[in-house]
């Protein structure tokens, strides 16, 4: 690719405040790392965005020059190795920072006008990934390999037939444009309902959800912040949904798919319909990576497409 194929990416934030962030790994233990964090949040972010293993990742720094001007490495200078860009992500893991670094990104796209706030609407969702290791295998211990963290995730399909994965669940809140506002993981078998509230904004004009989500609880919450519910219904034995229940349910089909996009994403373009790394907090900050990358290539797009809009005049 064109050495300006990422030349978007870095217009369309203040990386540096991204850098600020990250601060506290330096208290650690292991000391100041031998690469600049923001090289290796770069890296990582790269890693995902192209679908490459922590070894594919090192590779390409070595070689593509793309790359490393992005992850401002000085032509034949070192690059980091794989189990550097590993220990990276486990300090992120650690410090909890994915959703500080989101929550920043998003910011700054908010600033520019590129994520719009006012009036926006919030679509929440859920999706299964299978764990990276599910099967029924043992090791040389004769203890399990299967991921201990995950769970199953059991549900019908468009045809009725149930279907099985053992692995995780990504739950994610979007708005109408596809940037993603809140994310959370949990192991497959939690159901979809309980991260509701992690997934709710408070400020958003109307919430998009399937049935997953329909309970009085939830009709209760949306009215008590104002917001209008959009929440598909359900019927239960005895009491079908009614013909103005299904109407309701295909209009906000039509919107609601949207919140689906982004695991479209994650799954074909970034190769995450399996995770790569075991255990909760591993993947939560896996897929937080994914999320921010995901947020990124939007806003980058957004800013080639119509430039950063002008705020409204005011008084």
């Amino acid at each position: 690719p064109s050495l300006h194929g990422l030349d978007g990416a870095e217009a369309v934030l203040d990386w540096n405040k991204l850098e600020d962030l990250m601060a506290g790994i330096y208290a650690g233990k292991t000391g100041r790392p031998s690469y600049p964090l923001l090289t290796l949040l770069r890296a990582s972010l790269l890693g995902i965005w192209y679908r490459l293993s922590d070894v594919e990742l090192a590779q390409t720094l070595f070689r593509d020059l793309l790359f490393r001007k992005f992850c401002r490495l000085e032509l034949g200078s070192d690059v980091p190795d794989a189990t550097t860009i590993g220990r990276f992500r486990q300090q992120l893991v650690e410090h909890g920072l994915w959703d500080i670094l989101l929550g920043e990104v998003n910011r700054q796209l908010e600033a520019k006008h590129i994520i719009m706030t006012e009036g926006r609407i919030n679509i929440i969702d859920a999706t299964p990934v299978e764990a990276a290791q599910s099967g029924r295998g043992k090791d040389a211990n004769d203890e399990p390999t299967r991921d201990p963290e995950a769970g199953w995730h059991v549900k019908a399909d468009s045809r009725g037939n149930m279907k099985s994965t053992y692995g995780y669940s990504i739950h994610t809140g979007v708005d109408e444009d596809g940037f993603i506002h809140r994310q959370t993981v949990t192991p497959g078998n939690a159901h979809d309902s309980t991260e509701r509230d992690t997934l709710l904004l408070g400020d958003e004009a109307a919430l998009y959800a399937d049935a997953a989500y329909y309970a009085q609880a939830t009709r209760d919450k949306l009215d008590r912040f104002g917001i209008n519910d959009q929440v598909q219904r359900k019927g239960y034995r005895g009491h079908p949904l009614s013909d103005a229940d299904r109407l309701r349910n295909d209009a906000i089909a039509v919107t609601r798919s949207g919140g689906e996009r982004p695991f479209a994403t994650y799954k074909s373009r970034y190769g995450l319909a399996r995770t790569r790394l075991m255990g909760l907090a591993k993947n939560l900050t896996l897929f937080g990576l994914a999320a921010i990358v995901h947020n990124i290539a939007k806003g980058s797009k957004f800013l080639t497409l119509y430039g950063i809009p002008s705020p409204e005049p005011t008084g």
